[in-house]
């Protein structure tokens, strides 16, 4: 039993020993306290900063016997939280930054604020809500549809494009899109197929049109005759017209005595 104590003590000694040959001694972060420990055959060694300062860097690094550290030691820079940021806008300056501290957004001209407009510095080094961003109200080019296209090349705040389809295909949805703030107006459209009207048979089409052309002649003939009828008698086109009259007056009659 003691020889095995021995045994594992002399192992866990020269993992030890090679660990520390093996990893070089990183120096001291200012402004932080740094806690190092071994995990199986590893050196973990974590850094916190005092309070006023914030990290910039890996937290925790780790170094073992074949790699040595994996990353170099970070700094504890001055301010609780890292320094607020936002790309196309501006933002009310706090140096250093404390706890609790507040920051308000603004975004430049021709943009647009996403998020909130203000975020507040908490104990744990971290910002509440997150920073906003500041997007462009022009719009991003618009996207083609399968079998359409579209119109226009203004995407700025305020213009509008307009989709089309190619032949043999019918837009559904909204064909005219406007930009606003940075974002289209509406989903892109589709289009669809146009499905053809069932043909008619060769036998079918000759009695459809035979049928037209004789309806045709039966109403000619039929004004032929009334015209005939009316010359014969020497009438005049006003009395022509009072005759007309006279024929609906006594149809609708006839045709109202037939009703049940």
């Amino acid at each position: 039993m003691l020889f095995w104590f021995m045994c594992c003590l002399m192992a866990v000694w020269t993992i030890s020993a090679s660990d520390a040959e093996s990893c070089s001694e990183i120096p001291a972060v200012d402004n932080s306290i740094s806690v190092s420990k071994e995990d199986g055959e590893q050196i973990l060694r974590t850094y916190l900063c005092i309070r006023g300062y914030h990290l910039v860097g890996e937290k925790t690094i780790f170094c073992n016997a074949s790699k040595g550290w994996n990353a170099t030691s970070p700094q504890c820079q001055w301010g609780h939280c890292p320094d607020p940021f936002l790309e196309n806008g501006k933002f009310s300056v706090l140096q250093p930054v404390d706890v609790n501290d507040t920051v308000t957004f603004k975004c430049n001209e021709d943009y647009i604020l996403k998020g909130s407009s203000w975020s507040r510095c908490l104990e744990n080094h971290t910002w509440v809500p997150p920073f906003p961003i500041c997007k462009s109200r022009n719009c991003n080019s618009p996207e083609n549809i399968t079998h359409g296209y579209f119109e226009g090349v203004d995407f700025t705040s305020g213009s509008t494009i307009t989709y089309y389809c190619e032949e043999g295909y019918c837009l559904v949805g909204t064909q005219s899109q406007q930009c606003i703030d940075g974002d289209w107006s509406s989903a892109l459209p589709v289009c669809e197929v146009i499905q053809e009207a069932t043909k008619l048979t060769a036998q079918e089409q000759f009695e459809k049109e035979f049928l037209a052309f004789q309806e045709t002649e039966d109403l000619r003939q039929t004004i032929e005759n009334i015209m005939q009828k009316f010359k014969k008698h020497n009438l005049t086109m006003e009395e022509i017209k009072y005759s007309l009259e006279i024929m609906k007056a006594k149809a609708k009659m006839l045709k109202a005595k037939m009703l049940p």
